[in-house]
C-alpha cells in the first residue's frame, strides 16, 4: 500500500472557491494523493440525494480532477467505485460556502458527502466557512485534521462535521450539533408573459439559538466547531420510554 489516499467533492461545484483552497493546501503534502470528483455546477442544499433512474456523465477537467452531472453522493460513489486505485482513506467534503451548523445537516449536500463515504465503509470529513471568502485558513487545518483522521481505525468509520469562522480562529473544538430558527416563508411571484405563478421559498435569515456548548455558539466565539456525527438515526431513548404500544423487536408477539 501507498501513502494515504484521499478523495475531495463538494456540493457548491467543482470550481468553487473553497474545493480549490483545499486542492491547493494538499498540494504541499507531496505524500497523499489527491483525486477529486464533484458536482460541475452547485448543488447546495442537496441532502443525500442519489442519481439512479437517470445517467450521470462525467468530465475530466484536469488531473485526478473529474466533473459529474450528479448529486455529492453520486460523485463519492462514482470516485470509490469507478476511479480511484484503491478505497479512500478519508473522503473530505468541502470547503463550503456557508455554514452547516445544527439542523443544517440535515440538508447540506456537503455532510451528505461526508456521509455517503461513511456509509461505504470509509472515513468521511465535511468543512465549512461559516462567512466570508478566505478559505485558506481553514483550508490547512481540514488538511491537517483530515489526515489525523485517514489514520483512525478503520473498523468503525468515523463522520467528522467541521465549520470554521470568518478570519482568525482558535480551535477546533468539539461541540454538539445546535439550534437553527429556519424561515417560514413562500413568496409568490408572477411571470409577466404568461401570467403564470412562481416561488420563492425562505425568507429572512436563519437564526442560530447559540445555545452554551453548541457548534454555532463556539463559531460565534470565534472558535471553529467539530462534531461527530452518527448515521444510527435510532431514537432510542423514546423508543424504551414506550411513547407508542409497539413490542420491541426483541420480545415474543
Amino acid at each position: 500500500m501507498t501513502g494515504i489516499l484521499v478523495l475531495l467533492t463538494n456540493d457548491d461545484g467543482i470550481d468553487a472557491p473553497g474545493l480549490k483552497a483545499l486542492a491547493r493546501a494538499f498540494a504541499q503534502r507531496p505524500d497523499v494523493e489527491v483525486w477529486t470528483v464533484a458536482p460541475d455546477s452547485e448543488r447546495s442544499t442537496c441532502s443525500h440525494g442519489m442519481t439512479l433512474h437517470r445517467p450521470v456523465f462525467s468530465n475530466e477537467v484536469g488531473e485526478r480532477r473529474i466533473a459529474l452531472s450528479g448529486l455529492t453522493g453520486d460523485c463519492v460513489y462514482f470516485g470509490m467505485f469507478n476511479c480511484l486505485p484503491r478505497r479512500p482513506d478519508v473522503v473530505i467534503s468541502g470547503i463550503n460556502r456557508g455554514p452547516n451548523l445544527g439542523g443544517d445537516v440535515v440538508y447540506s449536500g456537503t455532510v451528505a458527502g461526508a456521509r455517503e463515504a461513511v456509509i461505504r465503509g470509509v472515513h468521511g470529513v465535511a468543512a465549512s466557512l461559516v462567512s466570508g471568502d478566505n478559505f485558506e485558513p481553514a483550508a490547512r487545518s481540514v488538511v491537517e485534521i483530515g489526515l489525523q483522521v485517514a489514520r483512525l481505525p478503520v473498523d468503525v468509520p468515523r463522520l467528522l462535521n467541521l465549520n470554521y469562522p470568518s478570519g482568525d480562529f482558535e480551535g477546533p473544538r468539539f461541540a454538539y450539533l445546535g439550534q437553527r430558527s429556519y424561515p417560514e416563508e413562500v413568496e409568490r411571484r408572477v411571470v409577466p408573459i404568461s401570467g403564470r405563478n412562481y416561488y420563492w421559498l425562505g425568507g429572512p435569515p436563519v437564526r442560530d439559538q447559540l445555545l452554551k456548548g453548541s457548534d454555532g455558539w463556539l463559531v460565534d466565539k470565534g472558535v471553529a466547531s467539530a462534531t461527530l456525527l452518527s448515521t444510527d438515526q435510532t431514537d432510542r431513548e423514546a423508543m424504551d420510554e414506550g411513547i407508542l404500544p409497539f413490542p420491541g423487536a426483541d420480545e415474543e408477539g
